[in-house]
């Protein structure tokens, strides 16, 4: 094939190294799958009415210019996220014909497509034209087949993938004594933004329960919503709860393998990718039975919990501060089903199929 153009409204800086880290690393591994991308991404995680129209009129001028300096090289361009970014692939396949593939990673269904009739509209046409779409989790494709009459040769259910050589089994001890971490102590660990929608004030309630000096929590995310922050560490009482800004993926991994339990109690999540790289790095985990996550840790694979219940969760928490008992035989199937070499030769196949 000639070039893919990929087109994201999250894309990461080091400034803000988190922002849609997952289209980057796919991006890498399409290239290194002898795939050529060609990027039009929005890279400004500005917020408010202002910045925000400001940020996406600059990134559509940029798509445009992008795509008309290089359209005979391109074969067909793939949006990540339904809207907005999948209106510039609508446009182009609408005006020169280019083909397209489109991943939904949750919000964009479960949140943003409910903000306005007209963005379902839109949502409904992007996927409905979409050569092939891509969903993140199985309740995800689900709901994409369900309200969107996608037929199902058009649908595949698809992880963005973990990098299996940085999310790896280190040395316990050596990380933890590495990174200053109490080995007496059964440390927490959440990562995600610090926003309510991730469930940072039920974690912060359940973990205040606990024993008084049995365990650590740290919370590794970033703070943009300056206002809900307040309110998260107006919350805060206890000593043993850290909160760390992104940092590059081999320095998270450490985290990961420091950690004894890794906590993701979301209120919505179209997979959950997070849970997997603790997974693949020996860490158990509890989350929300939610989205994709309800799949990805049923029979064993993880402890689920409901969301927004702080009971519950601090219920697990108590649980895990003895140990959890983890089906490994699934875990180890989950690894190799979303191990991103794998994934990107499943893409590659759709890209062969649709351009």
């Amino acid at each position: 094939m000639k070039k893919a153009l990929i087109i994201s409204n999250m894309y990461p800086t080091k400034e803000h190294l988190a922002y849609g880290v997952f289209v980057k690393n796919q991006v890498q591994q399409l290239n290194e799958a002898g795939i050529e991308t060609l990027l039009a991404v929005n890279d400004n995680p500005a917020t408010g009415k202002k910045n925000v129209l400001k940020k996406y009129a600059k990134w559509a001028l940029n798509v445009l210019a992008t795509f008309r300096k290089n359209k005979r090289d391109i074969s067909l361009t793939h949006a990540h996220y339904v809207f907005p970014s999948g209106m510039f692939s609508y446009y182009l396949k609408k005006r020169y014909n280019v083909p397209y593939v489109v991943t939904a990673h949750g919000g964009d269904i479960n949140k943003m497509a409910k903000k306005s009739a007209r963005i379902q509209g839109y949502t409904t046409k992007i996927l409905q034209h979409a050569d092939h779409v891509i969903a993140v989790g199985e309740e995800l494709a689900q709901t994409i087949q369900q309200d969107y009459g996608i037929e199902p040769t058009r649908l595949s259910v698809m992880s963005m993938g973990i990098d299996r050589n940085i999310f790896k089994l280190g040395d316990k001890q050596q990380m933890q004594q590495e990174l200053g971490v109490d080995c007496e102590r059964t440390n927490f660990l959440f990562v995600g933004n610090i926003i309510e929608e991730k469930g940072v004030s039920e974690l912060i309630t359940a973990f205040q329960q606990l024993e008084e000096g049995t365990a650590t929590l740290y919370c590794i995310g970033s703070t943009k919503d300056a206002s809900f922050t307040a309110k998260v560490k107006a919350l805060v009482k206890s000593e043993h709860i850290h909160f760390i800004e992104p940092m590059p993926q081999a320095e998270l991994a450490r985290y990961f393998q420091a950690a004894d339990v890794f906590v993701l109690p979301s209120y919505i999540e179209g997979l959950g990718l997070v849970a997997l790289e603790a997974m693949s790095c020996g860490t158990p985990v509890i989350a929300s039975s939610v989205g994709g996550l309800k799949y990805m840790l049923a029979d064993g694979a993880g402890v689920l919990v409901p969301p927004k219940d702080a009971a519950a969760l601090q219920q697990a928490m108590e649980q895990a501060l003895n140990g959890l008992d983890i089906n490994e035989q699934k875990v180890q199937e989950l690894l190799i089903t979303h191990d991103a070499q794998n994934i990107v030769k499943r893409l590659k196949e759709i890209y062969a199929n649709v351009e």
